[in-house]
């Protein structure tokens, strides 16, 4: 019976500060008076009540638009609870409660992990309201492959993750 041997490529990983490696916007509420509930308006995503399973999930539209994440950018609660994260499968208006960065699918796992370590509740210790801001954000030091790994990194659990979900959906 033969033997399997894998070779994998060992790429050194650094640790670098996640506003160097993605962009990120930190959100700003329209005002109340701009809310609808017309879904032909801009979707606006508040907070972790928008993110459902890893995806925005449009609640609430506005007519003002403050700052914006476009179709298949990152968000990420930055108010109680800090740390949820999901993808976008549209344009959005950002409210204050949520930032949003450009990133692969290596970054939406690394932050989802992050989330699942209990990272961002360092920043609530000792505070009345759970909250993280852009320094915070921008100054979070994670590990990082250098590219190419990156992206077969983020396809496998993307991969893994649509298998999840697709077995815990049947009867």
């Amino acid at each position: 019976m033969g033997r399997w041997i894998f070779h994998f490529p060992t790429f050194a990983w650094e640790q670098r500060k996640l506003g160097d490696i993605v962009d990120i916007t930190m959100g700003q509420s329209p005002n109340g008076e701009n809310y609808t509930e017309n879904p032909d308006d801009h979707i606006l995503v508040q907070g972790n009540a928008d993110i459902k399973n890893g995806w925005v999930v449009p609640r609430v539209w506005t007519t003002q638009v403050t700052k914006s994440a476009d179709k298949g950018d990152i968000i990420l609660s930055v108010r109680a609870p800090v740390g949820d994260v999901g993808k976008t499968q549209y344009d959005v208006v950002l409210g204050r409660g949520v930032a949003g960065i450009k990133g692969n699918e290596f970054i939406f796992q690394t932050l989802n992990k992050m989330n699942l370590n209990g990272f961002w509740t360092r920043y609530s210790t000792g505070s009345t309201f759970e909250s993280i801001n852009s320094n915070d954000l921008k100054e979070a030091l994670i590990s990082i492959p250098e590219e190419a790994e990156q992206t077969k990194i983020g396809e496998f659990f993307e991969k893994l993750d649509n298998f999840i979900t697709l077995h815990q959906r049947k009867p």
